[in-house]
Formats: C-alpha cells, sequence, structure tokens
C-alpha cells in the first residue's frame, strides 16, 4: 500500500512547453501552460509529509528553464520550511540552451544535481535541436570554467540514441571525456524507433566496443568510470525494475508527479500535459493509474490503491514473459538488470500483446549489459593486481 509518508521523489512539470522540438521525444504535444505557484507550494507541502529521511525534488518541462523565477521561488520557499534533520536534494532535466550566467550561479549555489540533455557532435546533436551544439560547447566550457566544483561534481550530460545515430556514439563519448566531463548517462529513445532494423545490434555493438575501450583507459589513467551504466551499482533507483518480475520500480509509489495543473502520477511519462498516447491500447493502461488532483480527498486512497493498478495493467509485470524479435526474457541472461520502460509496449504500431517489448530496447541491453559485465571484470582484475 503507498502512501504520503512513502514517498521519496517529487517529480514537478513546471511546464508542458519546450523551445526545441526533439524528434524522438515521447512528449509529443508540448503547449503554452505553465503551473501555478500554488500548485507547486502544494506539492512541496506534501513532500515534506515524507517519513524518508532524504527527499529529492525534480524540476522537469517540458523545458523547466524558461520557468526560472518560478524554480527560484520554490527553493526559496523549501529552505524556509523544510526540517533541519531532512537532506534534500534538487535535480533539474534541461537542454541547456538557456542555462545563462545567472542560472548557472543559482544552480550551483543550490547543488542541483543537473541532467544536461546533450547529444554530442554536432551529426548526433542536430537532431536534437539543429544548431545547438554550437552554444552547449561554450556552455560546457564556461561551467568549467566559472562553476568547477558544480561542474564536476553535480553535472552529468544525457545523451540519447536511436537508430539514426548509433553511428556517431563513440565519437560523442570521446568528445565529452575531451571535454573534462566526468559523468555521461547513455540512454536510447524511450518508447518505440519506427527505423530500427535486427542487424543494427551488430553497429551498436561496435560502437560500445569503441566505448568500452575509451573507458576503460580513462580508468586506468583516472581511476574514475565516466560512463554511469559502467559503474557498480549504488544507492538503488526509485526507477529501478522491482524484485519480483516488475519492469520498473513504479508499482512502489516513492515517486510523485504534479503535472502543471496539479494531476499527480506515478511516473513522468504517463503526464497529460505535454502528450498524446497514440494507442488506445497504451491510454486505456495508463487511464486506470491516474491519481487525480493531488489536492483532492480522494487523493489518499487513490495512492494507496496504485500498486495493485500497476499490476492489474499487465505492462508493468511479469518480465520474464516479455519478448521481442531477439528471444524471450525469461531466457536471457540478463533479465535481472535489463531496463525497458514498458509505456514503450503501447508505442509499438499496432500492439496488443501486453508482453512484446520494442526490438530496439531489447537490443539496448543485450549489448550495454554485456560490456558492463566486461567492465566490471577488467575492473575487479585491475583492483585485485
Amino acid at each position: 500500500m503507498a502512501s504520503v509518508q512513502e514517498i521519496r521523489s517529487l517529480e514537478l512539470i513546471l511546464t508542458a512547453g519546450c523551445n526545441l522540438r526533439c524528434g524522438y521525444c515521447y512528449e509529443n504535444d508540448k503547449k503554452d501552460r505553465t503551473m501555478e505557484w500554488e500548485t507547486l507550494k502544494g506539492g512541496i507541502d506534501l513532500l515534506m509529509q515524507s517519513r524518508a529521511e532524504e527527499v529529492k525534488i525534480t524540476f522537469y518541462g517540458g523545458e523547466p528553464l524558461t520557468e526560472f523565477p518560478l524554480i527560484r521561488r520554490a527553493v526559496e520557499y523549501v529552505e524556509r520550511i523544510r526540517p533541519r534533520r531532512r537532506r534534500l536534494r534538487y535535480m533539474i532535466i534541461t537542454n541547456g540552451t538557456l542555462l545563462d550566467e545567472e542560472k548557472a550561479g543559482f544552480l550551483a549555489k543550490h547543488r542541483f544535481i543537473t541532467r544536461l540533455s546533450f547529444d554530442g557532435v554536432p551529426a548526433m546533436q542536430n537532431y536534437r535541436g539543429r544548431g545547438t551544439f554550437r552554444i552547449l560547447d561554450a556552455l560546457l566550457d564556461r561551467l568549467r570554467r566559472d562553476h568547477s566544483a558544480y561542474f564536476s561534481e553535480d553535472l552529468s550530460i544525457n545523451i540519447t540514441v536511436m537508430a539514426l545515430t548509433i553511428p556517431h556514439l563513440a565519437d560523442s563519448v570521446e568528445y565529452f571525456l575531451g571535454k573534462g566531463v566526468r559523468d555521461v548517462s547513455i540512454s536510447p529513445m524511450e518508447t518505440h524507433d519506427t527505423v530500427w532494423r535486427l542487424d543494427l545490434i551488430d553497429e551498436l555493438d561496435r560502437q560500445f566496443n569503441r566505448v568500452f575501450r575509451l573507458c576503460r583507459r580513462f580508468y586506468r589513467s583516472t581511476g574514475q568510470v565516466p560512463v554511469s551504466l559502467f559503474r557498480k551499482a549504488g544507492t538503488p533507483s526509485p526507477h529501478a525494475p522491482s524484485v519480483g518480475g516488475g519492469m520498473c520500480g513504479v508499482d512502489r509509489g516513492e515517486i510523485l508527479t504534479v503535472d502543471v495543473d496539479g494531476q499527480s502520477y506515478g511516473c513522468a511519462t504517463f503526464a497529460e500535459s505535454y502528450q498524446k498516447f497514440p494507442s488506445e491500447f497504451l491510454r486505456s493502461r495508463l487511464e486506470t493509474l491516474k491519481l487525480g488532483d493531488y489536492r483532492s480527498p480522494e487523493f489518499p486512497r487513490r495512492l494507496a490503491m496504485y500498486p495493485q493498478a500497476v499490476h492489474a495493467a499487465r505492462i508493468f509485470d511479469a518480465k520474464q514473459d516479455k519478448h521481442s524479435s531477439y528471444g524471450r526474457c525469461g531466457e536471457c541472461k540478463f533479465l535481472a538488470s535489463c531496463s525497458v520502460c514498458p509505456v514503450s509496449i503501447g508505442h509499438i504500431p499496432g500492439n496488443t500483446d501486453p508482453d512484446r517489448v520494442p526490438d530496439s530496447l531489447c537490443a539496448w541491453n543485450l549489448v550495454t549489459l554485456k560490456y558492463r559485465e566486461m567492465f566490471r571484470c577488467r575492473s575487479d582484475t585491475d583492483n585485485s593486481s
């Protein structure tokens, strides 16, 4: 049973708008909508009822920096009301194009975990936002020069990979290491890659073989692992797969997403302000997971019933029964550690099978988890010698 006291992470969708239109973004219906202050304040007050020793507030969009005054006001409010014993981290996910000196100084001062969505070299970044490479390349130089501690400790790069950009992946990782970046996260597009071909797994493997070698050299010279998926497990993420065959940790009720209008969900991928769901198959399943307005008297009851609703939706459970063109998940050596967003199942055109996962995401796990296993084995050997 989920309750407000179990919430560890509050995700605030400050705006349904964005200054970019990335082709692979699941937010396919962005619009000019912004969260009111009272809605934001109430979400923070709700989080403060949590019993967790450490909580996190994430500022989402759209592009959250379009609402920077709202972020500043929220942080000032939190710092006034939070109990001294409560550990709290701020996080923001941004495309970086609006991250000027004023905003950078504020994020650095308050130790924001900053996830900068930047795909890499121009040939790759152009699919995210044509002409933005120059802006973000200069941004990295400025942050490294003016906010060195923030740059090295709190900033990470989020690379999103799709079929068309696979050939540029290793070049992009090499570029970021050359810029002094020490934390790189690489992930596939979250939904269905319409141009994926089964043979692309070979090119993905070639690129990750090179990424693996880049990271090995970096590790031998610095003792640091720059690409997050090669690191040993640390504090479990609330998004991590559930024990017992769950696809992700959404059933634990530890995350609360509040949309621009106060509607609440168990994950940002369920929010409706900035997207249209592509199929009735997906819409019908996510409809049952709505928590409603978090200020409603019905909210506690809906939250308590939420884990059962997740299981009833079927796409989130029975990981061992899932399958793709590459095989059945229950027969895969990476079953326990692979990660596929269950919502992606509803993005496969014409699919009505709750156990069918996108081929691109299955291929991603097969390749990346192979190299993660190799990296850990080699690192353990290095440490024992």
